[in-house]
């Protein structure tokens, strides 16, 4: 199930900072963390995320990450003060882990079909701004969080 996406993920979620501001973004303004993977790494290739791609990707997915990904996280987080269930929060994480796995790889096969992402040089911000705009319309607060993780990717 592996793919150049979920290796890039791994790396760059490794980063220092990254895991902590994607996380940030997801919890104050609802952005997907894969969303925001995604987009870095068509940065990396210097693809221009645009509106179309970034629904058609968004609807391949959002079924499996509303029934699956979400509710594992929320369980997760529930057990995180209750100490007797450590095991089986730790369980559930492997289990959630899997599932973002999975919902990158549904992400890369989608990019695979996909027809046309315009090359632009370094789309980073672009891209995450696209996520943000597409998620958060007519909301800027996420901007200098977002603003804060283009410094964090390498260019």
């Amino acid at each position: 199930m592996s793919n150049p996406f979920w290796d890039y993920s791994l790396a760059a979620y490794a980063l220092d900072g990254v895991a902590t501001s994607c996380l940030a973004l997801q919890d104050s303004y609802g952005l997907d963390v894969n969303l925001l993977l995604y987009a870095a790494w068509l940065a990396g290739m210097d693809q221009r995320l645009i509106d179309q791609h970034l629904a058609g990707v968004e609807a391949a997915v959002v079924v499996w990450r509303d029934t699956v990904i979400t509710p594992l996280r929320t369980l997760r987080r529930q057990l995180q003060d209750y100490p007797p269930a450590s095991g089986v929060r730790d369980e559930i994480k492997v289990l959630e882990l899997r599932a973002e796995q999975l919902q990158q790889s549904m992400m890369y096969a989608y990019f695979q079909q996909a027809t046309y992402l315009p090359r632009t040089p370094r789309p980073l911000q672009d891209n995450l701004w696209q996520v943000a705009h597409f998620v958060c319309p007519g909301d800027p607060a996420w901007e200098p969080s977002i603003d804060r993780l283009v410094t964090l990717f390498p260019l």
